[in-house]
């Protein structure tokens, strides 16, 4: 029975060594760095202008084969024409591009000409030198798709063999030079490349006898073996070659690396024993065998095995005798260590009732405190929370009423602003001598208004700070006073809507007289005909001929500054002075916004010319104290607690020190604003306008 435990035991430990080894092997694999391999492969053997070549076609499938078993992504190509080699190489380019390792390798006819390397499609026939550039692929193609990789370039040329399409073009005697040599002629070096020739420049490769070429034989002999660095591999290719040819052919390298590059990246049989070597693990060793079996050192792994195996049988047998006298020991100390650990446990017993005895009354009498001191603690939240709750209610109170008076405040002003507009859009159309005297009476009643108002606003102001100092006391007394205040307001706008209503009914009689006027006006001249011009085109004068009725010229003058005021081209009181500023300035502007000539006297048909305008022509301007609003300039508005500049910005007031407080002063209306330049501005209603 002990036979078996050991023997499980052995085996177990066996299969986790394997299983680590295993592992090891895994994550070492898994932690190479992963390269982007790209290879093209031609073999051109089926000539239709020479006779057919026996290995090309061989040479290119077992390097295919072999170079897909090393990792590269092969594009491979058999007998190609030209365009089929010219397709192959624009695929290669395009892989190629920003690949680790890019390589080339061809097999079939090629020949030099003028020191440049071409390669021959099946259906290359070059009958002289011309043609060959023309019918032919070169070399310098097939460097320059490589160039697009970013690692090691490999170009491999089994290409020197014995050409009689060169031959013939040779002998032909249509050649004016003997610019075609013999073999591949051979290249400028490139950092990154490496360029293997089947054999020496200016010679020529032979066929072989078996399957592939004596090259591409020495080059899938030496190709797919671990550890291998490139350069090595090419001369262990070179002398197998020589040995094959008996000297006849030796192959030329030409190789530009700064770094190493293996073909086969796995280890070699040397370096895989100089980490196992001194293993003790016999799952390490017998991997070792399992990859290299063929290889002279397996002999010394099994011989390693046999001695780890043994060493291991041995020290399992030296465990398992001082394993029983550890039992024994372990035995004999357990029956003391259970005699001793029953006695102490009595006593830790009696100690452990004693000190929780004492724990128990430490706690009851800690739990009373406890108590006290929370229901102490929550007493006082509870008071502070009240104070706070009755002091967050006063401030809600006091906001509430900030908040509806601020709310009524608006509601006034905007109410203020829509009248205002309404009043805006009404006299802008009369520009009469009547609106003057309406405007100054209207403004006479407005400050009358205003100073009543603000009178009675005051004494508000006086009783609503009075109110608000008894708030906390007076709820039901600040409600009613507020009631008040809202009547007396209410009766205030009322009479205010009434002033407004009887200033309107002022400024609408004013109105009727001043169309009943221009309507007799009308009249008169409506006896004798009247020429209506259209409005000019581009580049043409207004018609300023004779008038069809003699109008007085001041008169006329007069009108047409109404008119040009009605279309925002004048600004101030109409007048009859022709060659005065303000109506010289208005007709030029009129003039150029409408791209004609400016009348050099007052006219009908420049009158009618103005009638038949309609909305504003001329730009409206206002002064920096003023926006735009409805086509007419209006004061600007600032927040509370602000005043208008004279740059028209909002600002807030700089505080003034006082050396002992004073009575606050009446609240004095605020200004008109100032008149834009070139424009006439009047107060109606307590609101300031500007043309």
């Amino acid at each position: 029975m002990p036979k078996v435990r050991i023997s499980s035991c052995f085996l177990l430990r066996l299969l986790a060594l394997a299983l680590v080894f295993t592992g090891a092997l895994g994550i070492a694999a898994a932690n190479e760095p992963k390269e982007r391999r790209v290879a093209l492969v031609i073999g051109n053997a089926a000539y239709r202008a020479a006779p057919a070549l026996p290995n090309p076609g061989n040479d290119a499938q077992d390097m295919a084969a072999a170079l897909k078993a090393l990792g590269f992504e092969v594009i491979d190509g058999h007998d190609l024409d030209r365009r089929g080699m010219g397709e192959a190489l624009s695929r290669f380019a395009r892989a190629a591009n920003g690949a680790d390792a890019a390589l080339v390798f061809y097999a079939g006819h090629g020949l030099q000409f003028r020191g440049e390397n071409f390669l021959l499609p099946v259906d290359a026939a070059p009958s002289d030198e011309f043609a060959i550039p023309y019918e032919t692929t070169r070399v310098a193609d097939l460097v320059d798709a490589l160039q697009n990789a970013k690692g090691i370039r490999i170009l491999i040329l089994d290409a020197c063999r014995n050409n009689p399409l060169a031959d013939r073009i040779a002998s032909s005697g249509r050649s004016r030079d003997s610019s075609i040599g013999r073999g591949l002629a051979r290249m400028a070096q490139s950092s990154g490349m490496v360029v293997a020739y089947a054999t020496q420049a200016n010679d020529v490769a032979a066929d072989g006898t078996g399957r592939n070429s004596p090259f591409s034989a020495a080059m899938l002999e030496h190709l797919s073996e671990p550890g291998l660095e490139i350069g090595q591999m090419f001369r262990r290719v070179a002398v197998s070659v020589n040995q094959r040819t008996k000297g006849r052919q030796t192959p030329e390298l030409s190789l530009s690396l700064l770094g190493d590059f293996y073909f086969n990246r796995a280890e070699t049989d040397l370096q895989a024993w100089s980490k196992v070597r001194d293993s003790n693990e016999a799952p390490a060793l017998r991997g070792f065998i399992e990859r290299f079996p063929k290889s002279y050192l397996a002999d010394a792994a099994r011989a390693r095995i046999d001695a780890v195996e043994r060493a291991q049988r041995e020290d399992t047998l030296r465990r398992q005798l001082a394993g029983y006298e550890e039992e024994r020991r372990r035995a004999a100390q357990a029956a003391e260590t259970a005699r001793q650990t029953e006695a102490q446990r009595q006593a830790v017993e009696k100690a452990e009732r004693d000190r929780l005895s004492a724990a128990q009354a430490e706690i009851r009498r800690k739990a009373e405190e406890e108590a006290a001191r929370q229901q102490a603690e929550q007493r006082r939240r509870l008071d502070q929370r009240l104070a706070e709750l009755e002091a967050e209610n006063r401030k809600v109170q006091a906001e509430l009423a900030s908040r509806a008076e601020e709310q009524a405040r608006r509601a006034r002003d905007d109410k203020e602003r829509e009248s205002q507009a309404r009043e805006r859009e009404r006299l802008s159309a009369a520009q009469t001598d009547r609106l003057k005297t309406a405007e100054a009476e209207a403004n006479r009643q407005k400050q009358e208004e205003e100073r009543r108002i603000a009178e009675r606003l005051a004494k508000l102001e006086e009783e609503n700070r009075r109110a608000s100092a008894d708030l906390a006391e007076r709820f039901k007394a600040e409600a009613a006073i507020r009631q008040a205040v809202e009547r007396d307001r209410a009766r205030l706008v009322g009479e205010l809507e009434t002033e407004r209503r009887r200033a309107a009914e002022e400024l609408q009689r004013v109105q009727r007289e001043a169309a009943n006027a221009a309507a007799r006006e009308a009249a008169s001249t409506s006896a004798a005909p009247v020429r209506v011009a259209n409005l000019p085109q581009d580049g043409a004068s207004a018609p300023t001929g004779p008038p069809a009725i003699q109008l007085d010229l001041a008169g006329l003058t007069k009108t047409i500054n109404v008119e040009l005021g009605r279309i925002g081209c004048y600004r101030g009181r109409p007048e009859g002075e022709w060659s005065s500023r303000p109506t010289s300035r208005a007709v030029q502007e009129f003039a150029r916004l409408a791209r004609i000539t400016p009348p050099e006297a007052p006219s009908t048909e420049f009158l009618d010319l103005l009638k038949r305008q309609s909305g504003r022509i001329c730009p409206l301007q206002c002064s920096a104290r003023q926006i735009e609003r409805d086509g007419a300039c209006v004061a600007k508005s600032c927040p509370s607690g602000q005043r208008l500049d004279a740059e028209g910005d909002c600002v807030a007031p700089k505080p003034k020190r006082v050396a002992q407080p004073a009575a606050e002063p009446r609240q004095k209306p605020r200004p008109a604003p100032a008149a834009p330049r070139g424009g006439r501005c009047f107060t109606f209603n307590g609101q300031s306008f500007c043309e």
